[in-house]
């Protein structure tokens, strides 16, 4: 936890501060994070009573936010190359 806390505060003021000056980089992080947020409000819907529904859930949730990270824009990507 240290080493995560010592790269993340290495960091983190820049941003925040940038984010402070600059409100079109503020609102491009708000849409960039709003679909990771709501997509962890999931687990507040689901029973979870064993660490295996945990992990189930976890890995799932990973794979949504890869997909919709990774998948998507480069789906789009892939297209737009495709038709041009």
């Amino acid at each position: 936890m240290n080493t995560f806390n010592d790269v993340y505060y290495s960091f983190s003021p820049i941003i925040s501060d940038y984010e402070r000056e600059n409100p079109v980089f503020k609102q491009m992080v708000k849409v960039i994070t709003t679909p990771m947020i709501t997509s962890l409000i999931i687990l507040n819907h689901v029973d979870m009573d064993s660490e295996s529904s945990v992990l189930g859930y976890g890995i799932s949730l990973i794979l949504l936010n890869i997909g919709m990270y990774v998948g998507i824009p480069a789906s789009v990507i892939v297209g737009i190359r495709k038709n041009y």
